[in-house]
C-alpha cells in the first residue's frame, strides 16, 4: 500500500522544465535587435527621404514664384508686367479720356506681341508654377492661358473668390451691351474681354503666390 501510495504521489508532481540555454538566449537577443535596428532605419531613413524631397519641392516653388514675381513689376517690359498695368487701370477707368487710355494700351499691347507670342512668353513665364506650383496655382495658370486661347467660357469661375467671377462678368456684360470704348475702338470685343480677364487672372495669382510664399516662410 505504501508503495502504490508513493508511486501516486510522484505521478502527481509535474515534471520540471529544462532551463533555458543561455547561449541560445543570448542568440536570439541579439538577432531581435538586429532586426528591429534594421526596421527603425528603414523608417527612419524614408521620412529622411520624404522630408529631403518636400523640402527640395518647397525650395523649387519659392525660386519659382520669386522669379515670377520679379517679372511683375510695372516698369518691366515684361509681358506680365503690362498685363497687370492693364488690369489696374481697368480698375480705375471712368472718364472718356481714361477708356481711350486703356484701348490704346491693350491695343499695343496685341500689336507689338500678337497672341501667339504672348501664350508662347506667358506658357514659357507659367511653365515652372505648372511643374513646382501648388494645385491653385496649377489652375489659375491654366485658366490664365484659356482666357489669352479665348476659351474663357471654359473657366470654373466657383474655384475663385466671387469677386473675380463677377468681374468678369461684369465687363463680359459691358462689352455685349456695347459700353464706350472713348473715342476710337482698337480692339475687338472678345480681344478686350480676353486681356481684361487674363489680367484679373494675374492679379489674383499674384496674391496666392504671396500668399504661399509668405505661409513658407512661416
Amino acid at each position: 500500500m505504501k508503495k502504490a501510495a508513493a508511486k501516486r504521489k510522484e505521478s502527481l508532481v509535474e515534471p520540471q522544465s529544462p532551463a533555458p540555454n543561455p547561449y541560445a538566449m543570448a542568440v536570439l537577443t541579439a538577432v531581435l535587435a538586429g532586426l528591429f535596428a534594421v526596421i527603425g532605419g528603414y523608417f527612419t531613413s524614408a521620412f529622411q527621404a520624404r522630408h529631403a524631397i518636400a523640402q527640395k519641392q518647397l525650395e523649387y516653388r519659392v525660386a519659382a514664384y520669386s522669379s515670377l514675381l520679379d517679372k511683375t513689376n510695372l516698369n518691366n517690359a515684361q509681358a506680365i508686367s503690362q498685363i497687370l498695368n492693364i488690369g489696374q487701370m481697368a480698375d480705375h477707368i471712368a472718364t472718356d479720356g481714361e477708356i481711350q487710355a486703356f484701348e490704346d494700351r491693350i491695343a499695343d499691347l496685341l500689336k507689338k506681341q500678337g497672341t501667339h507670342d504672348l501664350y508662347l512668353q506667358l506658357s514659357a513665364d507659367l511653365n515652372l508654377f505648372r511643374l513646382h506650383g501648388s494645385g491653385r496655382a496649377q489652375r489659375t495658370c491654366d485658366d490664365l492661358l484659356k482666357a489669352l486661347m479665348l476659351r474663357d467660357f471654359e473657366i470654373d469661375w466657383k474655384i475663385y473668390p466671387p469677386d473675380v467671377g463677377e468681374y468678369h462678368e461684369k465687363w463680359k456684360t459691358a462689352l455685349e451691351n456695347g459700353t464706350a470704348y472713348g473715342w476710337e475702338e482698337r480692339v475687338s470685343s472678345d480681344e478686350r474681354l480676353m486681356v481684361i480677364t487674363m489680367a484679373k487672372l494675374t492679379q489674383l495669382l499674384i496674391r496666392q503666390l504671396k500668399e504661399e510664399i509668405h505661409g513658407a516662410a512661416v
